[in-house]
């Protein structure tokens, strides 16, 4: 049953894509003005990396929003009362694990120059969240999965959310985007 939701929502991903375009641009921290983190939520381990993370884009004069996904019906304690993070839950999806609700449609609303897709596999769930998003450039770890970012970062197995962080501070600080 679980295969059978992701291939419906999979499909029905694929046709809201059709006609869907964002205008594409590459950012690097002196000039982006705005930017989102999406990130899967389920290790309580990796929220202090991400938090740390959004730190230092804020550090940069970059305004800055967090949007996590937790895979349980409520928000974990620790994670509660963060300023600037706002979280998706188990609730706020449909059957064919599309997200919607008010924090989804939040996310939606924002047209930032950078999406940080600080998440190390993309579930589905996201992928809503990040094929939609009509941010500028979008960065992520690598993956071989159908999408559309503009910078991809490739990781072993054992790299976790800190390093590519690290990662992403120094190839983005490298970039210079011509205008």
């Amino acid at each position: 049953m679980a295969r059978l939701k992701e291939r419906i929502g999979k499909k029905v991903l694929k046709n809201k894509l059709k006609g869907f375009e964002r205008q594409v641009r590459v950012h690097n921290f002196e000039t982006a003005k705005s930017a989102v983190i999406l990130f899967d939520a389920n290790d309580p381990a990796s929220f202090p990396q991400i938090k740390e993370f959004r730190k230092f884009i804020e550090s940069k004069g970059i305004q800055c929003k967090s949007y996590g996904y937790v895979q349980l019906k409520e928000i974990p304690q620790e994670m509660l009362f963060q300023k600037s993070f706002s979280f998706i839950t188990k609730t706020e999806l449909n059957w064919y694990l599309k997200p919607s609700g008010e924090v989804v449609d939040d996310f939606y609303s924002r047209n930032p120059d950078i999406l940080f897709d600080l998440s190390m596999k993309v579930p589905l769930e996201l992928q809503y969240l990040v094929k939609l998003s009509k941010a500028q450039f979008k960065i992520s770890a690598y993956t071989d999965e159908e999408n559309d970012y503009d910078l991809m970062i490739k990781l072993t197995d054992q790299d976790d959310v800190g390093y590519l962080c690290e990662q992403v501070k120094h190839y983005v600080s490298m970039l210079n985007p011509s205008n």
